[in-house]
């Protein structure tokens, strides 16, 4: 069946101002969600995220899920010590669907997570302030899948809001309906978008991002939908963020945040090599990340100075979660042998540069935010929502 309409991707769109507005400072428009955390997520990767790094995203107000190649053991430890509704830190662990289905789901397993969780239910009334909340996100590649679908919807069925479930990724708006059903708290929208992922060039699997997310939140208004979209693939900088939020609820990004110091890509420096002559040759940037040297923790704040008077070339090491690199890490990093147990990659290996700290990414975010909400006139998100734009040109189409 052929679609005839023309899909877009962020770079064929522009947001317009409103025809006037009565905002006198940006300083009137709040860019936070209701729980005080910006509509921020770093991705579940394992170079962006990591156990020394998380709490840093926290801290700048970014969600965040820890990532798969966590052993499963920590990522649920770290999930039922920050469910007290106390707690400071609210992370989400990422689990794939066997993993989600032996949590929260098999009765001789994890009987911690259910005591908590049983306790909710037996003991404390709907309203109460003193709940255990477990956050996860079933972290898969193809979110169309019944078998997804039908599990979270047994886990909210047993455990309601005491369990909120991050789904996805979808690359169809009518899938959004079934999550929704199916009592998902939130979906991650994009399939082949991201800036590792070889999706949709060698799967031919895509649907233009823009025109993704307008479409799913039509529906949402349509049904009433209660789930939020995350706009999840395809953010280059800034000014994507400023475009899917006039539809989605959040934005997730990976390789933007890879490139802050404080990511958990393999970290090196160096513009030069010697060679055993003693003779300086320059390399390219691949070579130069081999012959580099690792960046310690204990100095990313003196290289951040260094890196904006350009006085230092710091490189981070990216690469998508379904390359066999991140397969291995996963395995890995749950003790399980890697040997014959990796799929064919749909991800690729690059290096970026390193340009920022997280928190001074954020900053520069929540400030472009709020100037693009002030134009809109718009003080809160769900003003923002459905902003206006226009089509920029016929060239971009379909990209």
């Amino acid at each position: 069946m052929i679609n005839e309409k023309v899909k877009f991707n962020y770079d064929d769109v522009a947001i317009i101002p409103d025809i006037v507005t009565d905002i006198k400072s940006r300083k009137e428009c709040n860019p936070l969600m209701e729980d005080g955390m910006s509509p921020i997520w770093a991705a579940p990767m394992d170079t962006v995220v990591n156990l020394d790094n998380w709490k840093t995203f926290y801290d700048a107000k970014v969600n965040v899920i820890i990532p798969r190649n966590v052993d499963l053991y920590e990522r649920v430890k770290i999930m039922t010590d920050c469910s007290f509704i106390d707690s400071k830190y609210k992370p989400f662990v990422a689990l794939s669907l066997a993993e989600a289905k032996s949590v929260f789901l098999e009765k001789d397993r994890f009987k911690n997570v259910r005591m908590r969780l049983e306790y909710n239910k037996d003991y404390l009334e709907e309203d109460s302030g003193l709940r255990y909340i477990m956050r996860i996100c079933i972290d898969m590649a193809n979110g169309h899948m019944q078998e997804q679908i039908n599990t979270i919807k047994e886990i909210k069925d047993l455990y309601g809001e005491n369990v909120v479930i991050v789904g996805g990724n979808v690359g169809n708006p009518k899938t959004y309906e079934l999550y929704d059903k199916a009592g998902c708290d939130y979906l991650r929208v994009s399939i082949g978008g991201g800036a590792g992922c070889l999706t949709a060039s060698n799967c031919a699997i895509h649907f233009p991002i823009f025109s993704l997310l307008e479409e799913t939140y039509r529906l949402k208004q349509k049904i009433g939908g209660k789930c939020k979209i995350i706009a999840d693939g395809g953010i280059k900088g800034f000014r994507d963020v400023q475009k899917a939020l006039i539809f989605a609820d959040c934005a997730m990004m990976g390789s933007v945040f890879n490139k802050a110091i404080e990511s958990a890509g393999k970290t090196t420096y160096g513009s030069f090599y010697w060679n055993i002559r003693g003779k300086k040759i320059y390399r390219p940037i691949k070579t130069l990340l081999y012959y580099g040297r690792e960046v310690p923790k204990e100095k990313y704040g003196e290289v951040v100075e260094l890196i904006k008077g350009n006085k230092l070339s710091v490189w981070k090491e990216f690469y998508g979660m379904s390359t066999k690199k991140a397969q291995k890490s996963i395995l890995d990093g749950n003790g399980i042998r890697s040997k014959g147990n990796l799929k064919t990659s749909e991800g690729i290996i690059l290096h970026q540069k390193v340009e920022y700290s997280i928190m001074g990414w954020m900053r520069n975010e929540m400030d472009y935010l709020r100037s693009a909400m002030s134009y809109t006139n718009s003080r809160t998100l769900d003003e923002y929502k459905d902003s206006e734009y226009v089509v920029l040109n016929e060239i971009n189409y379909n990209k």
